[in-house]
């Protein structure tokens, strides 16, 4: 797998064998121990053998798939959000003799993450939208960072640690994750990558394949349920207009960074094909103690296949997904280390042979289509998962199968008013989700990488139920530029947790099985609307305002993780809930400059706190504080300077989040600032862009950030400096060829990447690289 191993750190599939539903794990006789001089690179090979077999299968694909597809027309329900009508509010055109032959315009964009189609200037809620070009153009694809990191209110902070992965936060909610992303709905192509319990991966996205991203800020518990601070929907990208289309794409960079992608596509008739899969390796910057090579490499081999075929009148989606991720976890440095500019990792992560191997598939099937007069869409999935995670003080070896069905039901008509004003929309939506999760869990004591004693074994099981409802109606109100629309939504959503502790305890133990099992229930009401502000040949501006109820439950983890030590769930973690209310506006100003400045705030309850206890350094446990306060303000422009080739993208976020109710240990702190949390983030783009190509430079600054609870240590705040640029797809020896090249990070600041919140010893840093270079090439025939 990864090229640098902790001595006497033998891993899953090497010395030590699993068996399904084995209560333990036995290691083979004389195992080989791996260090940093004795590599065991058999996992790698074996992932360099079975791509090259999957680039052959992906060439055998189009044949195949021309001698099985049919050619029935798609009927327009099979949209991704069926269009019964148009979205009736749109900037009025501009003149065609104002405009140049060399004029370039910003496009109507419009967006569907709000389960009803809005033009993005008229959603009530504030929406951000990425498109291809955006994900891809002189991107690693590597990590959503590159792609995210421009968006108003999201804060990503890239850990370069695909052990624990990139958190994701919104508005700050979600920046408390020590691993995956919390806080935060993920859906990918309509199929949850959150899991019941709430807790999201990210390790399954590929950028490479990704199409187009809509972030939505802001809770959206009455539309999706549990851990719903905002909503990230990805989309696989769709195939070009070529019957058969093979891309080939490498890139290489500082680090040991190597990624190679091999994606076959095409159409027959209506229906659409495509295949992916990539391997992306990583050295890591992060120096070993002994300063022998590093430790934080990374090996992940991932496969993505989608088919779309027309099916009773609508449109059936087929997407599945495979993973397989080795990578160790450096840890994060105190404050003495953090600035030193080897960049260490942490050695007691090196000695117990920290780091994490996953195995994933995903499989799920969506169909759009009429029934009746009524619009359908119904979605199934299925996720199976196996973890391998050596961390400091333990080893936790989890198994896991999920899956869930959601169905949705919806009808849109016209309503004609009387005189000249334009038809207003009438849409109504109903349906309701439910999901399962099954966990298999066992926890050792880790002695030098080994498991030890067993500590944990129990079975957990979390069911979900979700109802819904929606309607979107005209809003009888005219301000001069015509009326604007309502959009109220109702969720009922309800989490058992189940727990049953399989240890054999002694009979003359006093100890009994733990179970904890929670029961967790809530209602999420929430209304929002849109008014349109100003209607001119020379533009638009709307202004829109929404008031809605969140929540959000503890994960598996988070209960099964309890300080004392014992079975079962924490019977004293609870969820958290909330109000949020937000007022925005948004314009466009002659199709040449996009605006957005949005005001929001957020009253929690119970909010999820990490910390960490002497006993188990790198656990992360959990604890309800009292109340807490989030608030803030986003501003967003994009403008293309007249007569010029260049385009200019701003933003700036503040997040002012405070205890405002919070007691630890007899301590009231009460107006500390929440960690994990940037109060303040910018950044400034400006790409030139000519025939032969683009050439961006960006710049991003963020303030600093406090570290733990008592506010007592902030991260220092940086500011960084990004410069990339490509050549336009060119012919060349019969391909479409795309070089480019980027620097990141160009001025070679020390800077802290990421956060470790109240991490034990005050281990809460986790640097940043240096000055590193990437480089890539995209082929297409």
């Amino acid at each position: 797998m990864v090229r640098h191993l902790a001595p006497g750190g033998p891993r899953r599939g090497d010395a030590l064998r699993r068996r399904p539903g084995s209560p333990s794990l036995i290691p083979d006789p004389d195992p080989v121990l791996e260090t940093p001089s004795t590599r065991h690179p058999s996992r790698l090979h074996m992932r360099r053998i079975l791509f090259l077999p999957a680039l052959v299968l992906f060439l055998a694909i189009p044949p195949a798939l021309q001698a099985m597809a049919g050619d029935d027309p798609v009927a327009p329900w099979a949209m991704a959000v069926p269009p019964s009508a148009p979205a009736t509010s749109s900037a009025a055109p501009i003149p065609p003799d104002t405009l140049t032959a060399d004029t370039v315009r910003l496009e109507a964009v419009e967006v569907s993450v709000l389960r009803t189609r809005f033009q993005r200037e008229a959603s009530p809620m504030a929406i951000s939208v990425l498109g291809e070009e955006d994900l891809r153009r002189a991107r690693s694809g590597v990590f959503l960072t590159d792609a995210l990191q421009g968006l108003p209110g999201v804060q990503v902070q890239n850990r370069y640690n695909p052990a624990v992965g990139e958190r994701l936060s919104i508005r700050g909610f979600g920046g408390r994750a020590q691993f995956g992303v919390r806080g935060v709905r993920v859906l990918v192509d309509g199929i949850p990558a959150t899991l019941p319990d709430g807790q999201s991966t990210l390790e399954h996205l590929d950028p490479g394949s990704a199409g187009r991203v809509e972030v939505l800020r802001g809770p959206a518990s009455s539309l999706f349920g549990n851990a719903s601070g905002g909503v990230l929907l990805l989309e696989t990208r769709r195939p070009g207009p070529e019957a058969e289309r093979i891309e080939v794409e490498t890139v290489v960079g500082s680090h040991g960074l190597a990624r190679g992608q091999v994606t076959a596509s095409g159409r027959s008739g209506e229906t659409e094909w495509l295949a992916s899969g990539s391997l992306v390796q990583w050295e890591g910057f992060r120096t070993a103690p002994s300063g022998d090579g590093t430790y934080g490499a990374s090996d992940r081999l991932g496969f993505n296949g989608q088919l779309r075929s027309p099916l009773a009148g609508g449109e059936l989606t087929v997407t599945a997904n495979v993973l397989d991720l080795d990578a160790e976890n450096p840890g994060s440095l105190p404050l003495e280390s953090r600035d030193d500019g080897a960049r260490p990792a942490w050695g007691f992560n090196l000695a117990q042979g920290a780091s994490k191997e996953v195995e994933q598939q995903q499989l799920g099937t969506t169909w759009r289509g009429p029934v009746g007069d009524f619009g359908a869409e119904v979605a199934v999935f299925g996720i199976r998962r196996s973890v391998w995670n050596p961390i400091p003080s333990a080893i936790i070896d989890l198994s896991r199968s999920a899956g869930g069905i959601r169905l949705e039901a919806h009808r849109e008509s016209l309503r004609v008013p009387d005189g000249d004003a334009e038809p207003g929309r009438i849409r109504g939506t109903a349906g309701f989700e439910a999901q399962g999760q099954w966990d298999d869990r066992l926890n050792f004591l880790n002695d030098g990488g080994i498991p030890g004693a067993r500590t944990l074994d129990q079975a957990e099981r979390v069911r979900s139920l979700g109802l819904f409802g929606q309607l979107l109606l005209p809003l009888p109100l005219d301000v001069g530029a015509g009326e604007g629309e309502v959009l109220a939504g109702l969720r009922w959503d309800r989490h058992d947790f189940r727990a049953r502790d399989r240890r054999d305890l002694p009979g003359d133990s006093d100890e009994a099985p733990a179970t904890g099992d929670r029961e967790l229930d809530a209602v999420s009401p929430s209304v929002g609307l849109s008014l349109p502000l100003l209607r001119t040949t020379a533009g638009r501006m709307d202004l829109s305002a929404s008031v809605s109820r969140f929540f959000e439950t503890p994960s598996t983890t988070e209960l099964a993780n309890r300080p004392d030590g014992a079975g079962g769930f924490n019977p004293e973690l609870d969820a958290l809930r909330g109000t949020a209310a937000e007022v925005g506006l948004r314009g466009l100003v002659a199709d040449r400059v996009r605006w957005e400045a949005v005001w929001h705030r957020a009253d929690l309850t119970n909010e999820l706190v990490p910390f960490e206890v002497p006993d188990s350094p790198g656990r992360t446990y959990f604890r309800n504080a009292g109340e807490s306060r989030y608030s803030g303000a986003e501003v967003a422009l994009t403008a293309l300077p007249l007569r010029l080739p260049l385009e200019v993208q701003a933003t700036w976020t503040r997040t002012n989040a405070r205890f405002r109710s919070y007691e630890v240990d007899g301590e009231d702190l009460s107006g500390r600032k929440v960690p994990g949390v940037a109060p303040n983030r910018a950044r400034l783009a400006v790409t030139l862009e000519s025939g032969p190509g683009f050439v961006e430079v960006a710049g991003r600054w963020e303030d600093r950030i406090p570290v733990d609870d008592g506010n007592t240590e902030f991260t220092p705040s940086h500011a960084l400096l990004d410069l990339r640029g490509g050549l336009s797809p060119r012919e060349l020896f019969g391909l479409e060829v795309a070089p480019w090249a980027g620097i990141e990070n160009l001025l070679d600041r020390g800077h802290v990447a990421s956060v470790a919140v109240n991490a034990f010893g005050g281990r809460f840093y986790e640097p940043g690289p240096g000055r590193a270079f990437r480089m890539g090439l995209r082929a297409r025939f």
